[in-house]
């Protein structure tokens, strides 16, 4: 692909790794941001061209997509106008004669409950109804929220998220999502497909803190952290009140249904077997021992 790909949503934890991914398949990449201060350390991940755009002011979308051949729409998580944004994104991609989409949505939108799956799922109704050639990627739960409760595993020995210990996910490692992502855009053969991916194992929070306690060399105790607990190191971090209402419906959400998937989509993708919990939580110790984190 000649033209750049523009990749919304780019400085965060999902972008970030896809900007990689594509850059690693041989892409050009114009990562689009709000903040222009952080366009140097995009540079630095690969990014061959960095542009100040605002999801929330569609008027800002021609200047971001001029001379791209196609667009990776990333949503910041939670975002209460998802829908609204996607369909400023459709018409501006129509006017500007950019007709190849990834949108970046969630598996299993239809689960209403949850507020952002709601969300995507409207967003996604946008997709599938414009003249785009669009393909739709439904991630599950990533391997890396670990982050969430890492100090608490390291320095307590405690992996303790906001639901039971007993519920299962199919959890991914978004670094195989992002390759996958990366296929998608820089190979033929994807377009009007919407893809599940999940990963490979069903756990629940006793067997990653089993799996954590095998390669830390250390005891780590499975405990379901309270939602009241949870909602006040979310506001002491600053988050609004209507995201950690909206987390909070999801983590009832887990607790009550889990969240799994089938992983055959993503390895088929890939062409390869996808990463375990094992290996991930072996990379993420090495790091922490080798003190690059």
């Amino acid at each position: 692909m000649t033209h750049p790909i523009l990749l919304t949503g780019a400085n965060g934890l999902t972008g970030r790794h896809m900007l990689r991914a594509l850059c690693a398949k041989g892409a050009k990449v114009r990562a689009m941001v709000r903040d222009p201060a952080q366009a140097d350390a995009l540079r630095r991940e690969g990014a061959a061209e960095v542009i100040s755009a605002d999801l929330e002011r569609p008027e800002t979308f021609a200047a971001a997509l001029a001379g791209c051949g196609a667009v990776f729409h990333i949503c910041p998580p939670m975002h209460a106008n998802e829908n609204g944004i996607a369909k400023h994104m459709i018409a501006a991609m129509t006017s500007a004669g950019v007709e190849r989409l990834l949108y970046y949505s969630v598996m299993h939108p239809l689960r209403r409950a949850v507020r952002h799956h709601a969300y995507k799922l409207d967003a996604e109704e946008a997709v599938v109804e414009s003249s785009l050639r669009y393909t739709i990627v439904q991630p599950i739960r990533y391997m890396q929220h670990l982050e969430k409760v890492w100090p608490a595993v390291r320095d307590r020995g405690l992996h303790n998220m906001p639901f039971n210990i007993d519920v299962r996910f199919n959890v991914v490692d978004l670094r195989d999502l992002a390759e996958a992502c990366a296929r998608i855009l820089t190979e033929p053969g994807h377009e009007y497909a919407t893809y599940e991916l999940a990963g490979p194992e069903a756990l629940n929070q006793r067997d990653m803190a089993a799996i954590l306690s095998e390669v830390t060399g250390n005891p780590i105790e499975a405990q379901a952290m309270s939602l009241t607990d949870w909602s006040e190191a979310a506001r002491n971090k600053g988050l609004s009140e209507d995201k950690i209402e909206n987390a909070v419906a999801m983590n009832r959400h887990y607790d009550a249904h889990g969240f799994l998937g089938n992983g055959n989509v993503l390895r088929w993708l890939l062409g390869r077997p996808l990463t375990c919990y094992a290996e991930y939580a072996a990379h993420r110790w090495a790091e922490e021992r080798q003190g690059k984190l």
